[in-house]
């Protein structure tokens, strides 16, 4: 005999089936999901928090700015999109359009990351 995985109630019907109704299914695989979708919520409002930050200390495309100015904001360095190696092998890193990269004396270089357009990081 088959229980239904939602309500552990015995499954009538069907050889193949899988829930007892509709209803535990949809449940089922809404609880499932939520959470998955829990975390890519919270992931994506961090990366939108860290794109901000970048696009607010960077008005004219590029920039330098002193560290502290992003650990201030609350920027998140674990959080990126993509990372760009320049011909020189400095890594840059990608949040959606905007890049930065840390610099050795406690600055770090921003730049606008346009991927059909010229790239502005040489």
């Amino acid at each position: 005999m088959k229980r239904c995985p939602y309500c552990n109630r015995i499954i009538s019907g069907r050889t193949d089936k899988i829930f007892c109704d509709d209803k535990c299914r949809n449940n089922f695989y809404y609880m499932v999901n939520s959470e998955q979708k829990t975390y890519i919520r919270t992931v994506n409002k961090k990366l939108q928090k860290n794109r901000g930050i970048l696009r607010s200390m960077n008005p004219s495309g590029r920039a330098s700015v002193p560290k502290s100015c992003l650990d201030e904001q609350g920027f998140d360095y674990k959080l990126f999109t993509g990372i760009h190696m320049t011909k020189k092998g400095r890594p840059y890193y990608l949040v959606y359009d905007q890049a930065y990269s840390l610099n050795d004396d406690e600055t770090v270089s921003l730049v606008v990351f346009y991927r059909d357009a010229q790239t502005v990081i040489g």
